[in-house]
């Protein structure tokens, strides 16, 4: 699917969906764009909300517009927290000098 600007990009995100989007982050832009969702899902449209989870999805210019490319999706909230934690043990690696 091609998706023609990723400014207007919309996940299906209702009770019937069962996706709750969350937020969303540009995490690099240009000819490859990476964006970060925070969603919530449910497999029973009578079942409870789940998550928060991440998506990372990476997008492609191609002439069309933009192509999904890959996506990672954490499927348990201890993957989000753990992820989390390891981003903040390693903050000190991402400062000039290192």
């Amino acid at each position: 699917m091609i998706i023609p600007d990723l400014d207007d990009l919309v996940l299906e995100s209702d009770e019937e969906s069962g996706l709750r989007e969350l937020g969303r982050r540009f995490l690099a832009r240009g000819p490859w764009t990476t964006v970060a969702f925070l969603v919530k899902t449910k497999t029973d449209p009578e079942g409870e909300w789940e998550g928060p989870f991440l998506w990372l999805h990476r997008y492609q210019k191609v002439a069309q517009g933009w192509k999904l490319v890959s996506r990672f999706r954490t499927t348990e909230t201890a993957q989000l927290a753990a992820l989390a934690d390891a981003i903040e043990g390693w903050k000190g690696y991402f400062s000039d000098g290192r």
